[in-house]
């Protein structure tokens, strides 16, 4: 909050002294968005819109929610607490008034963001100070709490700025639903659970409270559903973080400090976002020779350069700028480990490995309780055999046991209650007509594979074969 210690005497029609602090939406002077800019506005919203002339009416991503209500610029509202008036007005956004040229460490930092000014007499200062403020921003965070909603942000760029934007995220990936090992699964959930409660460990041993995990595995083998997860068993916020977006290392550092604490922060398939991280550094070193800055190669479509270094990267992970924050979990996702940086994956970065494999029997016996709604079949030993042969996606696997056309509807009616009138019997050889279709058609696919597979001669074998005939000629 700017400028909330200093005071101005203003003069009002009735000769009454009066203090103004003002709160920003930004604060220039730490990086960050004033929260409190936040805290104010929610509570105006929900106290004392009733005296405004001007309202501001949005409706919000999901169609579902009320409109937003909130208070228009250059309107002001009272309020009163213990016998004292108080008067708010918001305030838009404005240039700066600069003579000469403007240097900032903010790209276009050259207007005063959007404020909302107090005015109250001066006599009641302590009491705005000690009591007024903080009341308001317990009841912003019981309103958090009341109005809790999960939420996906992406960052883009406005007028030469990097922001996020959000949307309502309320993935349905379970990890009772995740198609994995069991024992996998318990693994990363306690794991999750020790990180949750690890505020005081973290501070005892001296690190930020933060954790990595680096999900790899060939596509279709559910790194994104694993995320969605993640973020519902710890009731976070996810920020899918958008390199190619980002137009330098400050602009990084800016994006992070934007975000919340409890948040997962993600770099979906890293080594395909057209980034050098895995070229030979020879070559690749930045003007003063410093091989800890190589230029990352974010590549658009007019081949410009971004000027995030691979430094910048890492400080943003684990570096100096890793400790402005809390409670904030770290995910990278990749099709090829092999192709990454080992600075980027090293421990202490990425502090937990997590293989999405191929589709095993256990996963498949998850998928088949999902889809069919069941936990045995003749042809579970069958594609067991089939599975541990074959390297197939737990992706592929599902598409084979959705119902098709014209059997959704049945499977719902008995998914919502078991039937129990006299054509309950018909529903159920329905139900087992459908599972056994859904599993011969996926042993019938894995048969083929199978077979693809073995039918495939690898380049040695084909050496192998064609020495013995060139000894002869």
């Amino acid at each position: 909050m700017r400028r909330l210690g200093t005071s101005s005497v203003a003069w009002f029609p009735w000769r009454c002294p009066t203090s103004t602090p003002t709160s920003r939406s930004l604060c220039p002077s730490t990086l960050q968005r004033n929260m409190l800019f936040d805290a104010i506005s929610a509570y105006l919203r929900s106290v004392c819109l009733d005296g405004a002339s001007k309202l501001r009416a949005q409706l919000r991503n999901n169609s579902n929610d009320d409109p937003l209500i909130s208070l228009e610029e250059n309107q002001e509202v009272a309020d009163s607490f213990e016998g004292a008036r108080m008067w708010w007005r918001l305030f838009p956004k404005t240039s700066k008034k600069r003579g000469g040229t403007i240097i900032s460490f903010l790209p276009g930092d050259s207007d005063e963001p959007r404020s909302l000014r107090l005015v109250f007499h001066k006599r009641h200062r302590q009491l705005v100070l000690n009591s007024y403020l903080p009341g308001v921003v317990r009841q912003w965070r019981e309103l958090i709490a009341k109005n809790r909603q999960r939420l996906l942000f992406t960052n883009h760029v406005k007028d030469g700025k990097s922001m996020w934007s959000n949307v309502p995220y309320n993935p349905p990936s379970t990890f009772d639903l995740l198609a994995m090992e069991p024992a996998k699964k318990v693994e990363i959930m306690d794991d999750l659970r020790a990180f949750q409660k690890g505020k005081e460990y973290h501070s005892k041993v001296g690190k930020a409270w933060k954790r990595g995990y680096l999900l790899h595995g060939p596509p279709g083998t559910g790194k994104t559903t694993m995320i969605g997860a993640m973020a519902n068993f710890l009731d976070y916020d996810v920020y899918d973080l958008d390199l190619i977006s980002v137009l330098n290392n400050a602009d990084l550092r800016k994006l992070f400090l934007d975000t919340t604490d409890k948040s997962i922060i993600v770099i979906e398939d890293i080594d395909a976002i057209e980034v050098e991280l895995t070229t030979n550094r020879k070559g690749k070193k930045a003007a003063n020779g410093d091989d800890k800055h190589v230029v990352i190669g974010l590549s658009d479509k007019n081949h410009d350069k971004s000027k995030v270094t691979l430094s910048g990267l890492l400080n943003f992970i684990d570096g100096l700028w890793s400790a402005c924050g809390s409670e904030r979990i770290f995910v990278f996702t990749t099709n090829h480990v092999d192709h990454l940086d080992p600075a980027l994956t090293r421990r202490g970065r990425m502090d937990m490995d997590i293989e999405m494999s191929y589709c095993r029997f256990e996963a498949f016996k998850m998928l088949a309780k999902n889809y069919l709604n069941i936990t045995e079949h003749s042809l579970f030993s069958e594609i067991e055999g089939l599975l541990s042969e074959t390297n197939t996606t737990p992706a592929d696997v599902a598409d084979k046991l959705m119902p098709r056309n014209g059997e959704i509807g049945p499977l719902l009616d008995e998914i919502d209650e078991e039937p129990v009138d006299r054509d309950s019997i018909m529903l159920r050889y329905n139900r087992k007509r459908h599972a056994d279709e859904r599993l011969e058609s996926l042993v019938e696919t894995l048969i083929m594979k199978r077979a693809k597979m073995n039918s495939a001669t690898s380049p040695m074998e084909e050496a192998k074969e064609e020495q013995p005939n060139a000894e002869e000629s």
